[in-house]
């Protein structure tokens, strides 16, 4: 960030899942039972799926001005929950997926997740403050 660069949300994403993976790659493997293991993924998929709509979310809510930024990223944050809740409610009455792995998947990856997202909100904040005021 010191060099003026636009902060790159997706690359830290990317980053931050690859490690997750290779960390989780063992213990999984050894220790989980194949239904925990596709819980696991569901969880994952589920947390990828938020951040990036996050993502898009936060890009549009920074071209608007802050009263509109403000109610599309808190908004936003509530729809997201929605969906989240809906997704688990699915997966676990329907898929019949393991409600532990699922449920803890999706707390880790969305804790993960959105806290790269306030990093990354707080980043761009600060890249449009030094862009105005040196403007």
């Amino acid at each position: 960030m010191a060099n003026g660069k636009n902060p790159n949300f997706i690359k830290h994403l990317i980053t931050a899942s690859a490690i997750s993976i290779v960390i989780a790659t063992y213990p999984v493997y050894a220790y989980a039972s194949q239904i925990q293991v596709y819980s696991i993924i569901c969880g994952y998929i589920i947390g990828l799926i938020n951040a990036v709509a996050g993502y898009r979310l936060n890009e549009l809510a920074f071209k608007k001005p802050v009263k509109s930024f403000m109610v599309i990223v808190f908004g936003g944050m509530g729809i997201r929950m929605l969906f989240i809740a809906i997704s688990i409610l699915i997966l676990l009455y329907i898929a019949k997926l393991d409600e532990v792995s699922l449920v803890a998947s999706v707390f880790f990856f969305y804790i993960l997740f959105v806290t790269l997202e306030i990093i990354y909100l707080h980043k761009k904040q600060l890249l449009i403050k030094k862009t105005v005021s040196g403007a």
